[in-house]
């Protein structure tokens, strides 16, 4: 039944390629991921070159302040706003099943009266168009999924700090289009004339009796579906220092580093996906990018901070280049832009508030929403052992609702366990992260 070919595969292949290939814009290390993403004003030396390189020369908690470790962070997202998944668990019971056993009845069974036929026929259309309405539903829909990891080795310092970071980070986004309602509708046309009376012989009961819609498994269907990744992954050294300016303390950082960009846009007929094929779409290009940040305190009692910086300072433009087993649609041009990020934290004895926004806007790959994120997160230090974190997240420039984070630490010395869990109230958008470090 070429239907399961037209509806299913085209669902599978959009969920084994978010796991298989998670991509994800930006990555946040365990801590940050469970405040709510916050880290320009917040974040400890370990993850300072990822949000501000200007922490390094802060002047952070004794303990905190000699060496600082990620080795390494991992994170993973996943969104499926259009429940997407959910479409496709219920889909084969719901609606592909009940379709062909209409069918099978149409074409085996010889029916004895006009009246048993044209229940059958009626059946059958009335199944193909709940079946067509779902296909419709399903249509430009996808799911989104983001994947980072990050390493680094920082030594801060007030007078010249110094370390080696690197990191990746990747979103791969898929849909998928359909394009058979012609198709479809001829189906439900040849049955409808035969029940019409206006059939081969006009008769309802023998045209009914002989329909034969010629279902061909391997015929080429035109919907299909693309897929389309991009990801990032740097690496290099972060270097900061501190001076004074009218009396205020101020640090400045710069990251020089090496940053290579991939991208991937495979398209394909429903009934033909193939995931290897992905790769034959590849392109990748290599550059030299740098960021910066400042960051102070506010008051004399350093309770206050406030931190700005710019992430990917060099815009750099790259251009897929589709691949496709049917019609090849047009390339998507994948723009690596400044980030601009702005923060402020309180510190107290043993917990801390702070607030993050972006202050630039970054464009979808696909079809999901562009990104801007403001979060909010707290963290409570149980005697310098235990961290309880909480926090939250909106995408001002998406459509979503907000999301709600949470995680643990564990510090035994000087040694850390990170984990970290996110959450959308509907749980349509769901994400996880770990890390191990160590903080001197």
């Amino acid at each position: 039944m070429k239907f399961r070919s037209l509806a299913l595969p085209a669902a599978i292949a959009s969920l084994t390629a978010v796991e298989v290939f998670a991509a994800g814009p930006r990555f946040l290390d365990a801590r940050a991921f469970s405040m709510g993403g916050v880290g320009v004003a917040s974040a400890r030396p370990a993850a300072a070159s990822f949000y501000n390189p200007a922490l390094l020369a802060i002047e952070h908690k004794e303990k905190s302040d000699d060496f600082g470790m990620l080795l390494p962070s991992v994170m993973v997202i996943a969104q499926d706003e259009d429940e997407v998944y959910d479409r496709v668990d219920d889909f084969e019971d719901d609606y592909l099943d009940p379709f062909e056993q209409s069918l099978n009845t149409l074409e085996t069974t010889n029916f004895a009266t006009e009246a048993e036929a044209r229940l059958a026929a009626e059946d059958f259309i009335d199944k193909s168009r709940a079946l067509q309405q779902q296909l419709i539903e399903i249509d430009q829909d996808g799911l989104v999924a983001d994947v980072g990891v990050g390493f680094s080795f920082l030594v801060p310092s007030k007078k010249f700090a110094a370390g080696i970071f690197g990191s990746g980070a990747a979103r791969l986004a898929s849909r998928v289009n359909y394009a058979d309602d012609a198709l479809i509708d001829g189906y439900l046309t040849d049955v409808q004339d035969a029940l019409d009376g206006n059939g081969t012989t006009g008769n309802v009961l023998i045209d009914l009796n002989n329909v034969a819609l010629n279902y061909d498994r391997d015929q080429d269907f035109e919907s299909d579906v693309r897929v389309v990744g991009a990801g990032i992954s740097q690496a290099g050294i972060s270097l900061a220092t501190s001076f004074e300016f009218s009396g205020q303390e101020i640090a400045i950082g710069l990251s020089p580093k090496i940053v290579n960009q991939i991208v991937y846009d495979y398209t394909s007929r429903v009934d033909d996906f193939e995931f290897d094929d992905v790769e034959d779409s590849e392109v990748k290009e290599s550059h030299f990018n740098f960021d910066l940040g400042i960051a102070s305190f506010l008051d004399r009692d350093r309770r206050w901070m406030a931190g700005l910086s710019v992430l990917n300072v060099l815009t750099h433009e790259m251009e897929t280049e589709p691949f496709s087993n049917g019609t090849t649609p047009e390339s998507i041009k994948i723009e690596l832009e400044p980030t601009v990020l702005a923060g402020v934290s309180y510190q107290g004895d043993a917990y801390i508030i702070a607030l993050d926004a972006e202050l630039t806007e970054r464009k979808a790959i696909l079809n999901e929403d562009d990104r801007q994120f403001i979060g909010i997160g707290a963290e409570y230090d149980l005697f310098e052992t235990m961290q309880f974190r909480l926090g939250a997240r909106h995408n001002l420039a998406g459509s979503g609702d907000p999301v709600f984070t949470t995680g643990l630490g564990f510090t035994i010395l000087g040694a850390s366990l990170e984990v970290a869990a996110l959450s959308s109230a509907d749980a349509n958008t769901v994400g996880a992260a770990l890390q191990l470090g160590a903080t001197f």
